[in-house]
């Protein structure tokens, strides 16, 4: 089964709040199925920039900036 149908039955709902999620998944319906057909993430890229903006936060108050980007060499 396919998703037109689900867009078809779910468009014209009475619910509001099921009538928006159904046109929210409309106009992203490309991105929903790229997202369900590969299953490539960007998971790791998001995990290295969190690590480094966490150091960041813990490393604000040092006033070398050669420590933070030894720190940060770390996370690679």
């Amino acid at each position: 089964m396919g998703l037109t149908p689900w867009f078809d039955r779910y468009l014209f709902i009475d619910c509001s709040a099921v009538r928006r999620i159904a046109k929210a998944l409309v106009i992203g319906r490309e991105a929903v199925l790229s997202c369900a057909i590969f299953p490539y993430s960007d998971g790791v890229k998001e995990e290295t920039n969190n690590k480094i903006k966490l150091i960041k936060r813990r490393e604000y108050r040092y006033r070398n900036i050669l420590h933070i980007r030894l720190k940060t060499s770390i996370c690679r």
